[in-house]
Formats: structure tokens, sequence, C-alpha cells
């Protein structure tokens, strides 16, 4: 059964997939609250931060930020730095990003060096990228600013990349540059950026993508390294066409590419870099996937199909190689581009619950699926 988690005529997102947005008690779900969404934000525009309960709907609100966009929110998790159950988000403090962390029983706040993009399973530790760098080279994923424009791009800096962040003290050192990949793969010479950085299940190695765009064409590589900046590897080339990932377990990954000719999900082992299809009936070419907490099922979703513009949700069972169609889910012709409504699927940590954003009732609003009957 389907329903709608947030409340109100105000618009209510979390973000991007492969995130767990939930609380422990999992009576609270991370969310930002807007007036807009049917444009790119701009800096002057501002996003509450908060809980949204999962018992009424409501929103609680402890902040507002700048540093957000349509696509990826302002990238909140929650995190356990030893210092109580906490969430995060991305601000601006003055011309700098950093992260606020916020202990909603407290209701303390502190600040920590740098945008969180990804935090560790395992350890008080997370990734950063710069958000601002991003909105002059993909505004999608982008945080609005006057800091960097397409003209004062650094096309390859030694002083940007991966940077490590203590979640508990708020240090933050770089860890790897756009510089260090570039060594490993100069072919091109136009701007670089990161994007999408994700730690394994183990918390021992990231996954990232370097794109490139020249003449208005994109360009991926797909690229790993241990989380001490060690053993850097490129395992998906310029040339190819590289989209979402996931980790399956702390050595494979499925991605959707075109390494096997078209476009499709496969198995990667970051070790021997052995590729298979998965060939999953049902699955789109390319779509926002995430495994289960038990690793048991996948959920994706599609982007917009047919003359009703519908996004499917989809279920695949792992053990039976089913697939399960969860719902379809309209948007409207001008929810595109930079503020499109991808449903970015999200498992909660029992995995009996599936979240995500829709446009489908006319404003931009958080739902929630029930697979509990289907997964145990």
């Amino acid at each position: 059964m389907i329903t709608r988690l947030s409340a109100g005529s105000k618009h209510h997102f979390f973000g991007y997939y492969g995130i767990c947005p939930w609380n422990s008690s999992r009576q609270f779900h991370l969310a930002h609250q807007t007036d807009f969404h049917d444009r790119t934000p701009e800096m002057k525009d501002r996003a509450a931060v908060g809980l949204i309960n999962a018992k009424d709907g409501s929103f609680l609100q402890f902040d507002e930020t700048r540093a957000f966009n349509l696509q990826q929110g302002s990238m909140m998790h929650w995190i356990d730095a030893g210092l109580g159950e906490e969430f995060t988000f991305n601000d601006w403090e003055g011309d700098r990003l950093v992260t606020r962390v916020v202990n909603p029983q407290s209701r303390t706040r502190r600040t920590l060096n740098g945008a969180l993009a990804a935090a560790s399973p395992c350890d008080p530790v997370g990734i950063g990228l710069n958000f601002a760098r991003m909105s002059a080279c993909r505004p999608v994923v982008g945080y609005a600013n006057e800091i960097y424009t397409t003209e004062n791009l650094t096309p390859i800096p030694e002083d940007d990349g991966l940077f490590t962040i203590d979640l508990k003290t708020g240090r933050s050192e770089l860890l790897i540059s756009i510089a260090d990949v570039h060594k490993l793969s100069p072919h091109h010479q136009q701007p670089h950026w990161f994007n999408h950085v994700v730690f394994n299940p183990e918390g021992t190695r990231l996954l990232f993508f370097c794109r490139v765009i020249q003449q208005g064409q994109f360009f991926h590589s797909v690229w790993t390294v241990n989380t001490d900046g060690t053993d850097l590897r490129c395992l998906i080339e310029y040339g190819q066409i590289a989209s979402h990932y996931a980790w399956s377990n702390a050595e494979t990954i499925m991605i959707s590419c075109d390494v096997l000719g078209a476009m499709q999900f496969v198995s990667l082992n970051i070790k021997s870099r052995e590729i298979k299809p998965m060939a999953i009936e049902g699955f789109p070419a390319d779509g926002h996937n995430a495994f289960s907490p038990d690793n048991l099922f996948i959920i994706c979703d599609t982007y917009p199909e047919g003359p009703n513009r519908e996004c499917r949700l989809l279920l695949h069972d792992r053990t039976t190689q089913q697939t399960s169609h969860l719902g379809s889910f309209a948007h409207a012709a001008n929810i595109k581009g930079n503020w499109r409504c991808d449903l970015h699927p999200r498992w909660s940590p029992d995995g009996r619950t599936i979240t995500f954003d829709s446009v489908h009732e006319g404003t931009r609003q958080i739902y929630a699926v029930d697979v509990s009957e289907m997964v145990h």
C-alpha cells in the first residue's frame, strides 16, 4: 500500500537515493520543505530542513539552508559520531560550504568543515564534495553561488576533489584531487568534477564519478579508491556511458552502463573487473537502484515514460528472480530538467518500507510503500 508520508500544502522532499532517511526508531524521516519546486533554486532561496513525523505527517523544522537543489536536497544524513543520534545538512557559512549537525533531542548544533556527500556505514567519517563547483559544471546537483562560473573554473584543480570529514571533530582534509585522477586518465582538458561518492558496505572503499562536458556532451568515468586514499583505480574509462550504481557487496557493484553493448545494468567486480549482465526481467536500462539492508531485494525506478510521463517503481526479489511493479506516478510536463523529480527510492533500516519523492498529486511530496509482506 502506498501512502503519502508528508502533510500540508508546501512541498516536501528528501533528495537522493541509496541514503537512509529514517532515524533508528523509524518515527522520523529527514525532509526539506520549500514554497516552490518548478525552477532551479537561486542564491536567495531557502529550504527548511527537519523531520517528518511518521505518525501524523507533520514537519518539524530545525533550521534552513541555502545550500540545496531539488535533485539531491542538501544531502541530509543520519550519523552516529558517539554524540547521540544526529542528522546533517549542507549549508553556507559566508562563502564557505559547511555541514551542520543537529541533535533533534537536545536541539544542540555543531558545524563540520566541508559539504557532506556520503557517510561511512561503520565509522564516524564522511566524504565531502564541492557542490559549489558543481553548480558551474552541472547545476542540477550544485548549489547556487557566485564563486564559480563556467568562465573562471580551474579545469583540473589540485586542491579540489574528495575530502575526508571527521564527523566528530569536524576536521576536513583533501583525500583525492581531480588532478590525481587526471594524471591516470588524461583524456580531456575541459573542467572536471566529481559526483555521487558512495562507501562500500564495509566502509573500506569509495566509488565515485569523474565527469567532463565537452561541446555539450557528457563524458563519464567511474573510479574506486581506499578510504585512506590509496589504490586509486579506474573501473570504467571515458568513451563508455555509465550512470547509476550501488554496492551489492564489498567488492561488487551494480551499475548501468554500455560496456557490454546496449545500456543495461551489469555486475562489476572492482578487483577482477569482471563484468556480467544482470538481465533483470522488467528492469529499465537505467534507473536509481538500491539494495535492501539484507541484500535480498533491489528497488529501482524509471524515468518518465509514455504520454502521461509515468515513473514506475519496481522491486526485484534476488532469490526468486521475480520483479514486482509497485506503482506508476505521473509527472507534469513542466517538471523536468534541473527541477525534475526522480523517485529516488530509499529503504528503511528494517527493509520493510520504501520511501520516494513524487509530484503525481501536483505538489512535490514524500510517499511510503509498505513492502513487509513481500520481503519477509
